[in-house]
């Protein structure tokens, strides 16, 4: 055993995630965390079909910056080799 704690993510997690990750501008971001806008993530159905239309480095890009981004929002931190990473400027949005 470890002793590290483990990640789960609940329904509304991954609304917000599948919310940050098809909002890949600062524009955009603010709109899904607007709770009066129409693309408020908590409005996302999780059982409807998304199909990608992009370039796998795009993907990728958009992924990183959704995940980064999140655990920005829920307080975590990322440390390797002693280093401190900053997840908000990692995800490259401006803040919200």
């Amino acid at each position: 055993m470890t002793g590290k704690a483990k990640v789960t993510l609940t329904d509304e997690d991954l609304r917000e995630l599948f919310a940050l990750f098809s909002s890949p501008t600062d524009e955009e971001l603010h709109q899904v965390l607007n709770p009066s806008h129409t693309n408020f993530y908590k409005q996302e159905n999780l059982e409807a079909e998304y199909s990608l239309t992009q370039e796998r480095r795009e993907f990728a890009v958009d992924a990183w910056r959704a995940v980064t981004y999140f655990l920005h929002r829920k307080g975590f931190s990322l440390h390797r080799d002693g280093t401190e990473f900053d997840l908000l400027a990692s995800s490259e949005y401006s803040g919200g």
